[in-house]
């Protein structure tokens, strides 16, 4: 329960808002204490010296030669209060007079100091004492001003017992709507979790619900969608490559068996009949060693363990090595071949580079007619390789660079090759020219020239 974002979330509400009560409520206790505190003195003060006011008035009023004790009792007489006490003493400590019965305390006379205050006793029986000095006839006297605190107590417990019993309610409270709050706005975090636990490779079309798109929720579930759609394609990807990689392992094999079980059925074959046999076997064997290899090259490709091995390499003796190679299989189909060429100098990896030029080649020599041509070009930072093959439609020019993709797969195993003719040898071509950051592509000429144009960064 802890372990779950609401339950933190609500935990850190409560915590945070406890702080910010905590801080506003000593805030407000600590400055209501003090607001009180200065009208209570302000109040105190105002008494004495109102007392002293009456005091010097009853001794202007009064005939000369009556005793300042007699004058001070007089003034005590008129200031009768239910929260205030005053007490006279004579400058050597002797009580004049008081007014109530409170008892007072023996070290008033000493303790406090003249406009100085003093809290007396706790509780009900706290008092805050004032002294205030002043003279009749020349003589020093000391007021003391006795106010009760009982009521100022009173109100600062029941403050403190309001914020002690409130403040649990409200943090309660807050909590509750804390937690219904993140239940609420998690709502569609839950609903996505529940949903993705539905989704697997089987349903990989499905997709999280967005509630809002506009929200940061929204906004990572329109990603988690993205990254299904981008996964949905890599798995529909890797189906398709499983089912045309079986699909072509599978007629060699066929073949492969079906010419050994018909050279086992007969008991009785000639040599001749043998050695047919055996060279379609081994025929179909090389093939599927071709098919194989491509296979294994295109699958180190995709889990990044094939590491080129860049350093000066020349393009035009790369492409020589090829064009020796490849003028065997052109002479056998009657395919002119031209070659132009220049130095042509670039940081690559000299193997996969042959493997490029030659499945180029290849490719062209392949997918041509009889009497056809082949012209390639090294210039200028780019390779071309053009031949007189079938016009390749439109809408297929952007998928010849896909694995197993092949316009006419029944042409492609009728001739001699030097790849696997399954359809990988430009998927191979393409993802060596992404290596090299080169740019791999097909266009088709006017004189009706299928044109396959590599172009490498200076």
């Amino acid at each position: 329960m802890l372990n779950s974002i609401r339950a933190k979330l609500t935990l850190w509400y409560i915590g945070i808002l406890a702080i910010v009560f905590a801080a506003f409520a000593f805030a407000t206790y600590t400055l209501y204490l003090r607001v009180l505190q200065d009208e209570t003195k302000t109040n105190i003060t105002e008494m004495a010296n109102n007392f002293v006011k009456t005091v010097n008035q009853l001794h202007y009023e009064r005939p000369r030669g009556i005793a300042a004790e007699t004058i001070v009792k007089e003034a005590l007489d008129e200031f009768s209060f239910r929260d205030f006490n005053f007490a006279v003493f004579t400058n050597d400590g002797k009580l004049i007079g008081k007014t109530g019965d409170q008892e007072l305390p023996q070290a008033i006379p000493s303790a406090v100091g003249d406009g100085k205050f003093l809290r007396y006793g706790s509780g009900d029986a706290a008092l805050s004492i004032m002294e205030k000095n002043f003279k009749i006839d020349g003589k020093q006297l000391h007021l003391f001003v006795l106010f009760s605190l009982a009521d100022q107590t009173a109100i600062e417990s029941r403050i403190t017992n309001i914020f002690l019993i409130v403040a649990p309610l409200l943090l309660l409270l807050a909590g509750l709507v804390g937690y219904l709050l993140a239940r609420q706005s998690l709502k569609p975090v839950a609903l996505m979790g529940e949903r993705a636990k539905q989704i697997g490779a089987n349903n990989l079309h499905e997709r999280l619900p967005v509630a809002n798109p506009n929200d940061e929720i929204g906004d990572l579930a329109t990603l988690f969608n993205q990254l299904l759609d981008r996964l949905d394609q890599e798995f529909e990807k890797q189906r398709r490559f499983m089912a045309d990689a079986s699909h072509e392992l599978r007629t060699p094999l066929a073949i492969i068996r079906g010419e050994s079980e018909v050279a086992l059925q007969r008991e009785k074959r000639t040599g001749d009949e043998y050695r047919e046999s055996l060279r379609i076997v081994n025929d179909e064997g090389k093939r599927l060693s071709k098919i194989v290899e491509d296979l294994f090259t295109l699958a180190r490709a995709d889990s990044g363990n094939i590491k080129a091995s860049f350093r000066d390499v020349y393009i035009d003796d790369i492409v020589d090595d090829c064009m020796i190679k490849i003028r065997t299989l052109a002479e056998k189909g009657k395919i002119k071949v031209a070659y132009e060429r220049e130095e042509m100098k670039i940081q690559g990896d000299e193997a996969l580079l042959y493997r490029l030029f030659l499945n180029l080649l290849d490719n062209a020599v392949k997918y041509n007619i009889a009497d056809g041509s082949i012209n390639v070009t090294v210039k200028r930072g780019r390779v071309t390789v053009a031949n007189t093959g079938p016009e390749i439609p439109e809408g297929q020019r952007e998928q010849i660079f896909e694995r197993f993709y092949r316009i006419d797969k029944a042409h492609s195993r009728s001739v001699e090759t030097f790849t696997s003719g399954a359809g990988l040898g430009l998927s191979i071509a393409k993802w060596i020219t992404d290596v090299h950051g080169a740019t791999l592509s097909f266009s088709r000429s006017e004189n009706g020239e299928n044109i396959f144009s590599v172009i490498f960064e200076s």
